[in-house]
């Protein structure tokens, strides 16, 4: 099992926040839970098929895919040899690139010839053959292709700053007044952009600060939740279950899967 990151060209730091390959030729079928972290992806198959359960159901993906920003966690199973590269993109880098109504695709996994054209040259990654260098290298060349069409949203950019710089503690109204927007046009922009409510965000990139401050094992959960940004354990506890399905004191943060690999560095 090999898990890789590399980082973005100087061209695309502000689009994507880095490129990852998973990798394993384990033929044991196995789940992998996916959590949210406030990032979308596109993400191209060039191993054997993955499958994916998002409500209650289990159905097999396409090799060619874009996730969206997720609310819940979901679950991934592979039916062979795994081999996947995923661009990891900044939260408004799909709508800047492809001016999509994000909104509409929250929660949900959607083949990328779906929504957007000239997907084609992204198939050449499904050489199973060729390099991981390559790979990414084939993945930058397409994302280039697509700057002179870029439309930045300056306001939720910073704004996303602020949210992720403050860890998800940062109050509403304060981040609309100084992005010079009332607090229902904020909201509004932000699920065009991101997909999310600002404060539903926020959330979530409060939850992953919890894979940080966890680092110290030392830490009693009264204070990992007090040092997370939340008022008492009971209130930590089920935001924390309610994003992985688990009660903290049963999660299993040591544990090797893309879960892990993706909110502990």
């Amino acid at each position: 099992m090999r898990y890789e990151s590399f980082q973005p060209s100087e061209d695309l730091k502000e689009l994507v926040k880095e490129y990852w390959i998973f990798e394993s030729d384990d033929l044991k079928v196995s789940q992998q839970k996916i959590i949210p972290d406030g990032f979308s992806e596109i993400i191209i198959h060039y191993g054997d098929p993955y499958r994916i359960n998002l409500s209650g159901q289990w159905g097999e993906q396409k090799s060619l895919l874009f996730s969206s920003q997720i609310s819940k966690y979901f679950f991934l199973e592979n039916t062979g040899k795994s081999g996947m590269l995923g661009i990891k993109l900044y939260p408004t880098a799909f709508h800047e690139l492809f001016q999509l109504d994000v909104s509409e695709l929250t929660d949900q996994v959607l083949p990328l010839d779906t929504l957007i054209s000239g997907t084609e040259n992204l198939v050449k990654i499904q050489n199973e053959d060729s390099p991981m260098k390559q790979k990414v290298e084939l993945a930058e060349s397409w994302l280039k292709r697509h700057l002179p069409n870029l439309n930045p949203q300056e306001k939720i950019r910073t704004c996303i700053s602020q949210i992720h710089e403050s860890h998800g503690m940062i109050d509403m109204d304060q981040m609309a007044c100084e992005a010079a927007l009332s607090a229902r046009q904020l909201e509004r922009l932000f699920k065009k952009v991101i997909g999310l409510t600002p404060k539903f965000y926020c959330r979530i990139i409060r939850f992953n600060y919890i894979f940080d401050v966890i680092k110290d094992q030392n830490d009693s959960w009264v204070r990992t939740a007090l040092k997370s940004g939340y008022f008492d354990q009971s209130h930590f506890i089920k935001n924390f279950k309610e994003f992985t399905g688990e009660e903290p004191s049963n999660y299993g943060f040591d544990e090797v899967n893309l879960a892990n690999f993706f909110l502990r560095k």
